[in-house]
């Protein structure tokens, strides 16, 4: 984790598998688009077939604008706006620090929430270090530790 220290709220998480990655931050999404936050995904792997599928198999509020996300999305340039701004970055240690600095290039000491989830298996020799630069890690259960 590397944004913006003093403005980023910090979080991460962990998980096994596509899948499992989706339905942990899908009810989490949703929650931010019912806070009238900005969510921007920026994922190293296509996820927009598999969220399609699983979105429409969910009993969610907000179907259409969890579907109008863009799930194949690699690239920063999707910040629009950045109020209110949520950011999930998904994909390997590698790539999550580098969009972390991108995004903190772009936008400086401005607010911003940003998930960084990473692939157990990549990185888990490493997992106690990297928890340690978050404040919390999100899980299935939608509590934050």
């Amino acid at each position: 984790m590397i944004a913006n220290e003093e403005t980023t709220e910090k979080k991460c998480c962990f998980y096994a598998s596509d899948f499992h990655l989706e339905m942990t931050i899908v009810p989490y999404i949703n929650k931010k688009i019912e806070e009238n936050k900005n969510v921007v995904i920026v994922t190293q792997n296509k996820l927009e077939e598999t969220m399609k599928v699983l979105i429409s198999r969910m009993n969610i509020n907000n179907n259409k604008k969890l579907l109008d996300l863009d799930w194949n999305n690699s690239d920063i340039s999707q910040i629009k706006t950045r109020k209110n701004l949520v950011v999930i970055i998904n994909g390997s240690k590698n790539f999550i620090d580098n969009k972390n600095r991108e995004i903190k290039k772009l936008l400086g000491n401005e607010p911003v929430e940003i998930v960084d989830c990473y692939n157990f298996d990549e990185i888990k020799d490493k997992i106690v270090e990297i928890r340690a630069e978050y404040n919390k890690v999100l899980n299935n259960l939608q509590k934050n530790y």
